[in-house]
């Protein structure tokens, strides 16, 4: 997170340590990089998780949409897999958070779904470029209640809407998301590399 307050009360609560990082900032990432060495020198799981979106369509989205949700959700995912996969271990795992607009496209999300698009085939990439050192998979969730979506969800109308168009008729939730990397973070998933795991209670299949 950019709030260094949030992540301080996160931390406690995990008993962990944070660090405060915008990953669309390679010198931010930068400085994050030489933390992670001077504290613990190297480590063996990286989630790329940060993401924005901004509904608009390819007439009315801004440059300025544009290049917002490209540098969060597409170059904060390529800056910190630069930065941070030298000083992982071999035998690591990166799990890079995409959507299932990475896989196919909603009307109105133009800019993000170009962005989530190419964290997929970044993913399937750094596979094969890490095949002998580090293991890189991609989740793309549906629609999950985090605090972002339950703020949009205050809007009954895109609520019902979104809710109508998953055929387990729910959205996801932060730990049904959670339990799924740690499942690709761990041994168990040894010979998954390069792939994308949905989560979205159906809405793909159709």
């Amino acid at each position: 997170s950019r709030n260094a307050q949030e992540l301080e009360v996160s931390a406690q609560n995990l008993n962990c340590d944070y660090f405060a990082l915008d990953v669309s900032d390679s010198n931010s990432v930068k400085s994050m990089q030489k933390w992670l060495v001077d504290k613990f020198g190297t480590f063996d799981i990286l989630v790329n998780c940060a993401g924005a979106v901004r509904f608009d369509n390819i007439v009315d989205a801004t440059e300025e949409d544009w290049d917002f949700q490209i540098s969060v959700n597409l170059t904060g995912t390529f800056l910190t897999c630069n930065k941070f996969t030298p000083i992982m271990n071999d035998g690591g795992a990166i799990l890079n958070i995409s959507s299932t607009l990475g896989l196919r496209a909603m009307e109105g999300a133009v800019a993000y779904c170009a962005a989530k698009g190419g964290v997929v085939n970044l993913t399937k990439a750094m596979a094969l470029d890490l095949v002998d050192k580090i293991r890189v998979n991609c989740l793309c969730p549906g629609v999950v209640e985090t605090p972002m979506v339950k703020n949009f969800f205050k809007n009954k109308k895109f609520k019902k809407l979104a809710l109508s168009r998953i055929p387990m008729g729910k959205a996801a939730t932060e730990s049904d998301v959670a339990t799924t990397v740690c499942f690709l973070a761990s041994s168990a998933s040894s010979m998954i590399t390069g792939t994308s795991i949905l989560i979205d209670g159906g809405w793909t299949a159709q």
